[in-house]
């Protein structure tokens, strides 16, 4: 080899070594270019709060304190419920055989055991069929009634409990007349909720929410409910959004055009029943089993001595297991205990229980499983004020899609994700759930603002812009949630007064935390005091407005509701790269911060500052992310700064 030659070689290392450093320097971690393959990992990764955040709504939502609770140490703040049990006399298997367990002959000639079928919306009993002891006898009746008596007594039941009957495929029946149960075309299962806020689940149920967020359900944070009414709100859902009341197209009649088995529970108390009297053309309607349940139980204890909603709940994850290899639609609607906040905490383990055997067994990977409420938990005297008009107005939707499913249609992962931090209403679920049912291609709508869908749109298919006001969603102002500058309070919080310098400290301190960021400013554009303001509920809210008739009433009362928002806005100065290859005004963004105020707690953050503006293209939304996502490398970003 020649000396010019070494010499070369020598150049092209030092060059390669020289461009290495370089790039290790300015972009230390990966980055993501927004390809069909990359695109779906990325989303994969990010959780919903990296996409979207509520503070960069032009909808102020307040966001209310979660109470904390440790599931180990977890004790239900429930009603204390005992039920006198029965002897379990009667078994029902997988199969649909039951069998009555006598086990003395002396037993077998005092007692007489049968079995009746359930049929009617308000329940009549068939005729009694009389079952052999100790021997399986397959039953064809999806709900019946098991009752045992002495022979010498006849009017003495010393057993009695309804069973319902939705067992795996046998016989004949495993020439099944149902789609086999498909990812690409997934099943549908409903968990409905009665009066149920967001914010009362994370509080009341914290296995399964834990459950939930460990397996990737998105909740929707600023689902703002548009009328009190819990029927009209669930079957607004269940017509696919549909507010007619004429239009009888449900989400089950979708699903059996698609030759799915469809499965619907409501139960049956001293409330108006959602569903009523109508004629429904599915498998498994149990109407008549809950009114059987509703008129022979004592409060919420079965005959047989267990909890009723248990019990359904336990019917329900069955029934699934037994149809999880074809295409089914399930709905169960608890209702006798989910109106009480002191009750629900009741159902928090056989949920979990039933979700986790659910997962177990596979029908997550082919099974969209939504958990909805009607509206939100009623107001309790015990309950604040602010806090109680917020929950009743937020109701509960979580939803899971399956993970090839989104894989394939990683649009639809990213809108999802995305909208879980923006204003929805009642109609986009009902929407969201319908797109789901009726199995058709999902195409996303982009970006038009001459035809944006803000008055209903399905979460799957439109990612909802920041901008969104309750005006565009259909949200009467009585049920808006969306809070108002409070023009008179803001004057309390001048750029030298003391409060606002503390909490000014307290953001410059937060920000600064993050290694790329080199100063911290209270003025933006030349303004000081007006980069904060004072945030409430709107009056008709905070006076509890059921009917905007009654505002010319009350309008002149004023309330305190005893919490309100305070927001300041900071400018933040990142540090140079290199000070010789780039301008440090290139490098600036504008943070938010939001305090909540309470007389009780003083200020309290709400999460932490976010990103507001930024003079160079950036996509993060928390302060935490923007060193990593938009000052070393271009995660999410326009390579172009």
């Amino acid at each position: 080899m020649t000396t010019s030659s070494t010499y070369v070689s020598l150049l092209i290392v030092a060059f390669i070594v020289v461009v290495s450093y370089y790039f290790y320097k300015n972009h230390k971690y990966l980055t993501y270019v927004e390809t069909s393959d990359t695109f779906d990992q990325l989303y994969l990764s990010l959780a919903p709060t990296m996409l979207s955040s509520i503070m960069e709504n032009t909808c102020k939502w307040p966001v209310l304190p979660t109470v904390e609770v440790k599931v180990p140490n977890f004790s239900h703040r429930s009603k204390f419920i005992r039920c006198t049990a029965m002897n379990p006399l009667a078994e029902l298997d997988d199969y649909g055989f039951l069998e009555i367990f006598l086990p003395t002959e002396e037993e077998k000639s005092s007692i007489r055991c049968t079995y009746q079928p359930i049929s009617n919306v308000s329940f009549v009993l068939g005729t009694p069929k009389e079952i052999e002891f100790n021997q399986p006898t397959q039953i064809y009746h999806d709900q019946f009634v098991v009752r045992c008596r002495n022979i010498s007594s006849p009017q003495n039941v010393i057993y009695e409990r309804a069973f319902i009957n939705v067992p795996y495929p046998s016989g004949p029946a495993k020439q099944p007349k149902f789609v086999k149960s498909n990812w690409e075309y997934p099943s549908l299962a409903l968990l409905i909720f009665d009066s149920v806020s967001l914010n009362q689940f994370k509080a009341t149920m914290p296995r399964t929410w834990k459950f939930l967020v460990d397996n990737d359900f998105v909740a929707m944070n600023m689902y703002n409910e548009v009328t009190h009414d819990i029927n009209s709100n669930i079957l607004s859902i269940l017509k696919g959004g549909e507010e007619k009341q004429s239009e009888e197209t449900f989400l089950w009649d979708v699903m059996k055009e698609r030759q799915c088995k469809t499965y619907l529970s409501e139960e049956i108390g001293d409330f108006p029943s959602v569903l009523g009297n109508m004629s429904l053309d599915v498998e498994h309607d149990l109407r008549p089993f809950h009114a059987y349940a509703h008129a022979t139980s004592e409060g919420v204890c079965t005959k047989d001595g267990h909890v009723g909603a248990q019990e359904n709940i336990k019917f329900w994850r069955k029934a699934l297991l037994h149809s999880k290899n074809r295409c089914h639609f399930s709905m169960h609607h608890m209702r006798a205990l989910t109106r009480d906040p002191e009750l629900l905490p009741l159902l928090d383990q056989e949920l979990r229980e039933s979700l986790e055997a659910l997962k177990a067994n596979g029908l997550f990977e082919d099974t969209v499983f939504a958990l909805l409420s009607g509206t939100g938990n009623p107001p309790r005297l015990k309950d604040q004020l602010f806090t109680s008009r917020v929950e009743e107005r937020t109701p509960l939707f979580t939803i899971k899609l399956p993970e090839k499913f989104l894989r394939k249609h990683y649009h639809s992962r990213a809108s999802l994700q995305s909208n879980a931090n923006r204003l929805v209403a009642t109609k986009d679920i009902g929407i969201t759930l319908m797109d789901i049912a009726s199995g058709s291609p999902l195409t996303f709508v982009s970006y038009n603002l001459k035809n944006e869908p803000l008055n209903g749109t399905s979460l799957l298919t439109y990612a909802i812009p920041t901008y969104r006001s309750c005006d565009d969603a259909n949200v009467p102002p009585h049920m808006c949630l969306c809070m108002d500058d409070k023009a008179l309070l803001t004057e309390d919080y001048s750029s030298n007064s003391f409060i606002y310098n503390q909490l000014f400290e307290y953001v410059k301190t937060e920000v600064l935390k993050n290694d790329c960021i080199d100063e911290v400013i209270n003025c933006y554009e030349g303004k000081c005091d007006a980069n904060v303001r004072v945030l409430s509920l709107n009056p008709m809210v905070q006076q509890g407005i059921r009917d905007e008739r009654d505002w010319r009433e009350v309008r002149k009362t004023q309330y305190d509701m005893g919490m309100n928002y305070v927001e300041i806005l900071v400018l933040a100065q990142a540090a140079p790269h290199n000070p010789s290859l780039m301008n440090i005004d290139k490098m600036r963004v504008v943070l938010r911060m939001r305090f909540r105020f309470t007389r009780k707690t003083g200020f309290e953050p709400v999460g932490s500052p976010t990103v507001a503006n930024a003079n160079h293209q950036c996509h993060a939304k928390r302060i935490e992310q923007y060193c990593e996502m938009c000052y070393y490398n271009s995660l999410l970003t326009d390579p172009q700064i």
